[in-house]
């Protein structure tokens, strides 16, 4: 059979290292590509090309990654089957991943015989959500609804993730991510800096979203025009 060819993008070196000591020992599977940032990635997609493609969600503060990474990936190179792998366990980011069309998620916690099932299984044209994510994902609030997608003629890749909050909550999230502090939004709107914490709160629990690290990390999936 075609082996599978494999590229990865990690800007951690060992972890690239130690992908290449084990798929030398797993028949069926080759690695193609091996960057540490993005631009090393979307030179080398110019002229060469992968099955799967597994994809660290953060990279280093200078390069492009993330949300905005996998948008653009898609949108060049739809054929690639993108596996994205992370240590941060944000439902949000995971949703938003898979609304915006990565095949699989895994944490980078799992072992090497998970991630080669997951490599087959995306080879395989078919998705890999671990079962204790896809119960989670299940669970989150307008989980249904979450998946519809902005009118297409905008070709932003945007998902309709902030019609899950009230008005009040999209407008406290819109100006925080604006760079308000928490005490300029209550002068601003004439509440109490308890009553619009509380409200940014809600709006994250709602939105599955843990801190603000992961807040701004979701920039691009929330902040549209109907916030």
């Amino acid at each position: 059979m075609k082996a599978i060819r494999l590229a990865l993008v990690d800007d951690h070196p060992i972890i690239r290292r130690s992908f290449e000591i084990v798929c030398e020992s797993i028949e069926g599977i080759s690695i193609v590509g091996n960057f540490g940032t993005s631009k090393e990635l979307l030179n080398w997609l110019e002229h060469a090309s992968c099955d799967v493609l597994i994809l660290d969600y953060i990279l280093q503060r200078n390069d492009r990654d993330g949300l905005s990474l996998i948008k653009m990936l898609l949108i060049d190179y739809p054929d690639v089957k993108i596996l994205l792998s992370s240590s941060m366990n944000s439902l949000s980011i995971i949703r938003t991943a898979f609304m915006l069309g990565v095949m699989g998620y895994i944490s980078k916690r799992e072992s090497s015989s998970e991630y080669i099932k997951a490599i087959r299984t995306l080879a395989q044209g078919q998705r890999y959500i671990p079962e204790n994510v896809a119960i989670q994902l299940a669970q989150l609030p307008g989980s249904r609804r979450a998946y519809k997608k902005i009118d297409p003629d905008m070709n932003s890749g945007l998902l309709v993730l902030s019609h899950l909050l009230t008005s009040r909550e999209a407008l406290i999230l819109r100006y925080y991510l604006d760079g308000m502090q928490i005490k300029d939004i209550a002068n601003k709107l004439e509440r109490s800096s308890k009553t619009i914490s509380g409200h940014k709160q809600a709006a994250m629990k709602k939105l599955g979203i843990s801190n603000d690290l992961e807040l701004f990390k979701c920039r691009d999936s929330i902040y549209n025009k109907s916030l």
